[in-house]
């Protein structure tokens, strides 16, 4: 009998997305605590981070529902 913890299931979005903000937030504590920046170029730094964060987040969603409903196109 197979073991339910080794069945593999596939990812879903909200898995992913769980693993992606948990890494930016990761990213970002250790930004804040290895840093040596004036706080104002802490915060544009953290501010560059989140946006790219943010922007990777869209793109993989929107990727995610283009495959889902089938308007994925291959890559050339």
């Amino acid at each position: 009998m197979e073991d339910e913890r080794q069945r593999k299931r596939p990812l879903d979005f909200g898995d992913f997305l769980t693993g992606f903000l948990t890494g930016a937030l990761v990213g970002a504590a250790a930004a804040i605590l290895l840093t040596p920046q004036s706080g104002d170029d802490l915060r544009h730094l953290l501010r560059a981070i989140v946006r790219q964060a943010s922007n990777k987040a869209r793109d993989a969603a929107a990727d995610l529902n283009d495959r889902a409903t089938g308007h994925h196109e291959p890559n050339a």
